[in-house]
């Protein structure tokens, strides 16, 4: 073969050897310039730490959660995690008959509304492990009926933790019903939130698992589901989330809404949405409390985005349902011992 050819073949070669490894690249950069973009918007509207801090902490609130080292560090411009973290994700459903002083324009109401609130209880209880060492994501459920013992206050269900002492309050109460597992930091969105968050999402589409029929006139509360497949949007996702009516009670409610969460999760988690962050936010701000900076809620999201769907974990809090048969209060009892198991396996607590 004429050497001309020769040193043109290993010329080429380069160029045609690794066509995927070439394509992985340019969507890496792709991915580097939108998560990119997205941190700097942030950055730019946003001249605190907690831009979303809506609730200020005390010193001693504030100790609640863990300070150790840092949760991100930077790599090509992007914050990332740099160890394992525990997000406290709280759910807030707070009609007027919650709080003291409700909005002027609910005052002459003739039924119980949703008021855009971080002051009543909390429905929704989801303790969330980001492990960047393993590439998991394991999220706990914990039933709002969990009997716990909250000091001053006696033997409560865990969701009055936050009308009696705030997030701090529920971190605290959380840590301990777990085995003392630590708390970085905690995210309280309201449900007016989440109907904005999936409305700004485009929606969901998921399987609703049988007819859901009800109503509640003094919270003009109406749910009217069919069986089946199909897209949701953000009010009747909420129907969905909230119904409860069933012989399955709330642990039928948590199996729903760990099935809507991997939807939206399989659905809309991918760059686009990373680099739409900052628009997304600016709907539902309002509606989040947390003392989560912009870098670690950048960071949370660039990971979320990067692991494999199938490395999720969902689980609920072990336990089982009883009655207090003096005054007929229902309660999740905790299982102890398989609580720690579970902390053992899934979130690194011995």
């Amino acid at each position: 073969m004429p050497t001309h050819k020769i040193d043109q073949q290993r010329s080429e070669s380069p160029k045609t050897a690794h066509p995927k490894r070439g394509f992985r690249v340019g969507l890496g950069l792709i991915g580097i310039t939108i998560l990119s973009s997205a941190v700097g918007a942030l950055l730019a509207v946003s001249s605190s730490t907690t831009p979303l801090l809506q609730r200020s902490l005390t010193p001693e609130e504030a100790a609640v959660f863990r300070k150790g080292d840092s949760l991100t560090r930077s790599s090509l411009q992007l914050p990332e995690l740099t160890r394992p973290v525990h997000i406290l994700v709280m759910g807030m459903s707070v009609l007027t008959t919650d709080i003291r002083n409700s909005p002027r324009e609910t005052q002459h109401l003739r039924y119980n509304a949703q008021v855009n609130s971080f002051d009543g209880l909390s429905d929704v209880m989801l303790l969330f492990r980001f492990d960047p060492e393993s590439k998991k994501v394991n999220i706990l459920s914990i039933p709002r009926d969990t009997r716990v013992l909250m000091n001053g206050y006696g033997v409560i269900k865990i969701n009055a933790a936050n009308v009696e002492g705030g997030p701090a309050a529920s971190a605290r109460i959380v840590n301990q019903l777990l085995g003392d597992v630590p708390i970085d930091r905690y995210l309280r969105v309201n449900v007016q939130g989440v109907q904005k968050l999936v409305e700004a999402l485009g929606g969901v589409t998921v399987y609703v698992p049988k007819d859901m029929k009800y109503q509640d006139e003094s919270q003009h509360l109406y749910i009217n589901l069919k069986e089946g497949k199909q897209h949701l949007n953000g009010e009747q996702t909420l129907q969905l989330l909230r119904f409860r009516h069933d012989q399955d009670g709330d642990i039928g409610r948590i199996e729903r809404q760990q099935m809507v969460m991997r939807a939206l999760m399989e659905q809309t988690l991918n760059l686009q949405t990373v680099a739409r962050l900052p628009q997304i936010l600016s709907v539902i701000e309002s509606s989040l409390d947390t003392n989560l900076s912009v870098e670690e809620l950048v960071a949370l999201a660039g990971f979320a985005v990067k692991i494999d769907r199938s490395k999720v974990q969902m689980l609920t809090l072990p336990g089982e349902v009883n009655g207090d048969g003096r005054s007929n209060v229902s309660y999740w009892l905790p299982d102890y011992r398989r609580i720690h198991e579970m902390m053992v396996q899934y979130f690194g607590e011995e």
